[in-house]
């Protein structure tokens, strides 16, 4: 089937990961999934722990990214989405309020939309910048709560926002590499709330789910419940300390670490073949070194479970929602390719857990390399883009019939007054006769008066 779109309908999501920036160009064809026309993946060698430590590394990075993207989908990129990370995100409440003066009026949209946007306004701590404001409920007049208050009465609004803030530093580095890759950075987003688009579903955010997204150099955890987004926390490992651990326990090379780490690491110490031995070539003509796969084992459990999930597992307790996630836990992320870490996340939580794809939204035709958990964030910050910007025309479609209401409202009117001079008004209803009675009177004196002058 040949796709029908035109350039416009493109939207662009770029996730600057700790291990790989990836590039992914779509739109959202004729049956509401969303296509992808082309994406692009280079090796990341400027992030640390989520975060850009070296400019004209990831500047390279991106173009390279770029560049096979563009390429695959015969297009020049301009505008993307990009995402942000890293330990130096915070998140907060911040509950505001709105006084109605026209309270006899349902609610607005325009309303509610002004609400967050004043928060956007709010002055944070020094050095830092406001990355997104998230509405996590409403409360009508001090009564009765509302997931969306829009259509409703009531003469005054408070909301709680969950006010997500990061280092103004780390933004700018975002921005310049946007302007030294001649790019226009439409919006950055929080990348947890990214992944959340591409693999959860509207049910499991309703019930309550925690997404766990272990990338490279962090692992983000997002909360949801009642479909909103309620807790995010980011946590400073991921999968390149396991693969440093093996690395310096083995005393080899962290590419050889990475590949071990892939085809013979488990999550889960029992599940590993303590009688098979890892035989590993070494360089400079030294002799090679034979590794029990059962010691890997050991190695990458020490980290998955002690550290990376037990970080999960507080946050989860501290955020107090631990018992409203019916829907249990989601892994995404590279990290989620890790042998047996869903039974071992279901062991350490004590909750169901799954591995989550991002497919959710998506046509079944996306290129299969693209189909795997290490790319959740970029698809989601794909369909972030494609959604936004299906909201921004809406609006503005609203908006202009909303002008061409009012201007053809004026139009009639005019024209109404010129067919119809002013008269004396005759009322329909229970009170015609007494207004006829006044139109007759009125018609006599006038008749009288013409006859007298």
């Amino acid at each position: 089937m040949e796709n029908t779109y035109n350039d416009n309908d493109l939207v662009v999501g770029l996730d600057i990961g700790t291990t790989k920036i990836a590039t992914v160009i779509g739109y959202r064809n004729e049956n509401g999934q969303i296509n992808i026309t082309g994406h692009g993946v280079s090796v990341s060698s400027g992030v640390e722990f989520g975060e850009i430590c070296n400019i004209n590394h990831t500047v390279e990075g991106i173009l390279r990214s770029k560049a096979i993207a563009e390429e695959h989908a015969k297009v020049n990129i301009q505008n993307v989405y990009v995402g942000i990370a890293g330990h130096h995100i915070k998140t907060s409440k911040y509950t505001h309020h709105l006084y109605r003066y026209n309270n006899n009026d349902p609610i607005s949209q325009e309303e509610i939309d002004n609400l967050q946007e004043e928060i956007f306004q709010v002055v944070v701590s020094p050095g830092e910048e406001i990355i997104d404001v998230i509405p996590q409920h409403y409360l009508i007049d001090n009564v009765r709560e509302s997931p969306d208050p829009v259509g409703e009465l009531g003469n005054e609004i408070t909301c709680t926002y969950q006010l997500v803030t990061g280092k103004a530093k780390e933004i700018d580095k975002i921005k310049t590499c946007g302007k030294m890759t001649e790019l226009n950075l439409n919006e950055i987003i929080l990348e947890p709330i990214a992944s959340g688009l591409a693999c959860l579903s509207e049910e499991e955010k309703r019930n309550g789910v925690a997404l766990v997204d272990i990338g490279g150099g962090t692992t983000d955890l997002i909360i949801f419940i009642n479909g909103c987004p309620v807790y995010t926390k980011v946590i400073s490992l991921g999968g390149n300390v396991i693969t440093h651990d093996i690395a310096q326990v083995c005393k080899i090379s962290k590419e050889m670490a990475e590949q071990i780490k892939i085809k013979y690491g488990t999550c889960v110490v029992d599940k590993s073949n303590e009688n098979n031995l890892v035989t590993i070539p070494r360089n400079y003509g030294q002799e090679p070194i034979q590794i029990n796969e059962n010691y890997i084992a050991q190695i990458i459990n020490a980290r998955v479970q002690g550290e990376i999930l037990g970080a999960i597992k507080k946050e989860i307790l501290n955020s107090g929602y631990r018992d409203q996630l019916l829907s249990g836990i989601v892994l995404t992320g590279g990290g989620a390719n890790l042998r047996h870490i869903r039974e071992l996340c279901q062991f350490v939580l004590q909750m169901p857990t799954r591995i989550g794809f991002p497919e959710n939204g998506f046509s079944r035709n996306i290129p299969t390399e693209l189909k795997q958990p290490m790319f959740s964030t970029a698809l989601g910050l794909l369909k972030y883009g494609i959604e936004a910007e299906e909201y921004n025309r809406s609006k503005a479609d609203f908006e202009d019939e909303e002008e061409k209401g009012i201007r053809l409202f004026g139009k009639k009117n005019k024209e109404k007054e010129r067919k119809d001079p002013p008269r004396t008004p005759n009322r329909g209803g229970k009170d015609s006769n007494k207004w006829g009675f006044f139109n007759k009177v009125h018609d006599w004196l006038v008749s009288a008066l013409d006859n007298v002058y």
